[in-house]
């Protein structure tokens, strides 16, 4: 047999009998892991962070956030505590759908006008075909055509509800594509599939005292730090990747694919030909004001969402009734809030006081100590600003030796 076609058991014998340590897993979980992937042999975990009040179009929410990064978490919670003494953000989407592409071969008599003709009756039938779509407000809402030499080039939208979409959108272009392979003058089917390009784009946005950022000055450096994200590429995408730690990190604790937001995202930052910030802060009428704009083609549904308790469990803590277009707002919103708190750290205190102070928590953890003595070991090395494992250990034996 093949590795593929073996349980997960007999796979991880076989890493077991090259040698290779494996942890323990309770053979439940891994039956349970071998449905959602392939050649399972066990799991990586992230811890599930919560910020703890994020106030979007005037509704509070808890945030799960699953991640290993502690000052990512923190991060999200600095901003969301700013925004929440601001009237929260302002956040909106437009759910109009995500692209799929149909690319066929085509003969010499070929006529497009002819087949313009005919789609309208396409999308009835691809509507009639996935009639359970349409009935939960989805279903394909338009289809644009182009010739390009010997080839034919469709574009079609499909609003997929409250779902993600990809495995519908897939089918529908299949369904699609063998329709248009009867037509008079098309030869083959070249491919069919979804295209990751940026839409159901969502804006949050955020109108902040002075005050609350650490005064004037701090807003303006703030502003000046967004501007050279703007022209400066290299500020830009280390700007957008702070940007996408808290996005990404929503985005897994809600089965949602953070890798094709991110594909989407690179696409959207450098849409005029030059890559720039996907934020932008500015200083206007005594405020700082704060804006971003996402593709963020997410569900509440499907895909391994209703088949994992872990990310069932993220949903209760978003609370009921969360729709797929007010996880957008959210989500934009933790981005905006990420950024923010990184924007404050650069231009007053920097980066790494910060992280580096989460950084001594992780070390001081690996101690073989009980908890008081791990305690007062971190207390020290926050104060003297000494963050390295030697200088824990140093600490940890001195701790001993005085008592």
């Amino acid at each position: 047999m093949k590795f593929y076609e073996l349980t997960p058991e007999k796979r991880r014998q076989i890493l077991k009998d090259r040698g290779i340590q494996l942890n323990k897993i309770n053979e439940q979980t891994l039956k349970g892991l071998n449905s959602l992937s392939e050649n399972v042999v066990g799991q990586v975990r992230l811890p599930l962070g919560l910020v703890e009040d994020l106030l979007v179009n005037g509704r509070h929410y808890q945030v799960p956030m699953a991640i290993e990064e502690p000052s990512v978490v923190a991060a999200a919670n600095h901003g969301a505590s700013i925004f929440a003494k601001n009237n929260g953000v302002t956040a909106h989407n437009q759910r109009d759908g995500i692209y799929g592409q149909i690319v066929l071969k085509i003969e010499k008599d070929f006529v497009l006008k002819k087949l313009l003709t005919k789609i309208p009756s396409l999308i009835n039938l691809a509507n009639k075909k996935f009639a359970s779509l349409v009935r939960h407000g989805g279903g394909v809402k338009d289809i644009k055509a182009r010739q390009s030499a010997s080839l034919l080039y469709l574009r079609v939208l499909v609003d997929p509800a409250e779902s993600m979409g990809a495995n519908k959108t897939n089918s529908i272009l299949e369904f699609l594509a063998g329709k248009l392979e009867q037509e008079t003058g098309i030869k083959e089917k070249l491919f069919a599939i979804l295209s990751n390009y940026p839409s159901q784009l969502t804006t949050a946005k955020v109108k902040l005292s002075f005050t609350s950022v650490g005064g004037e000055r701090a807003a303006k450096r703030v502003a000046l730090l967004s501007q050279i994200g703007c022209n400066d590429v290299y500020r830009g995408v280390t700007n957008n990747k702070g940007i996408m730690n808290g996005i990404d990190a929503v985005l897994v604790a809600t089965g949602n694919d953070y890798r094709a937001v991110d594909a989407a995202a690179g696409v959207l930052a450098n849409q005029n030909g030059k890559y720039r910030s996907l934020s932008k802060w500015q200083v206007k009428g005594g405020y700082l004001l704060g804006k971003l704009t996402l593709p963020l083609a997410i569900g509440t549904v499907g895909g391994s969402i209703n088949a994992r308790k872990d990310i069932k469990q993220s949903y209760r803590i978003l609370g009921k009734n969360v729709t797929a277009s007010d996880l957008a707002n959210i989500i934009a919103s933790i981005g905006l809030a990420n950024n923010l708190a990184a924007l404050l750290a650069i231009s007053t205190t920097g980066i790494q006081a910060g992280h580096m102070k989460l950084q001594a928590r992780n070390i001081v953890a690996e101690l073989k100590a009980t908890d008081d003595e791990k305690s007062k070991v971190l207390a020290v090395m926050i104060k003297e600003k000494i963050y390295s494992e030697t200088y824990a250990k140093k600490l940890l034996k001195k701790i001993r030796k005085d008592k």
